[in-house]
């Protein structure tokens, strides 16, 4: 089991024998993309595919990148549409590559744009 500790403000007079709540390992490997990003790198890793892009780089606004959601891989285009076709399945929040389309919260709305070289996931 975890403990996670939260930094209180000095305002606040916290007990210092107070019970911190446990997360159990497996919930806190959910926080912030958590297990299924870090199952899909590890796919993208195994097709042959290198990680681009993580939290770091120029994305659009509000780019799940920024909270560690995210990341771009790219390789040849056989490995990323086998990527793309696997990671369809696993119910992303984002999937773009435009060669064969993209996905938003679950639902396909086609190719947007400026992602062709490689292939963009979120969760």
């Amino acid at each position: 089991m975890t403990t996670l500790a939260r930094t209180l403000p000095a305002s606040i007079n916290a007990d210092a024998d107070a019970e911190l709540e446990t997360l159990d390992p497996s919930r806190l490997t959910r926080v912030a993309g958590g297990s299924q990003l870090s199952d899909a790198m590890s796919r993208a890793k195994s097709l042959g595919l290198r990680i681009t892009s993580t939290t770091g780089g120029k994305h659009a606004p509000h780019s799940y990148h920024y909270s560690g959601r995210a990341f771009d891989t790219a390789g040849s285009p056989k490995a990323m549409a086998q990527f793309y076709r696997e990671m369809s399945g696993t119910n992303p929040t984002e999937l773009f590559y435009d060669p064969m389309g993209g996905m938003k919260h679950g639902r396909n709305i086609g190719a947007i744009g400026g992602h062709g070289d490689h292939v963009h996931v979120a969760y």
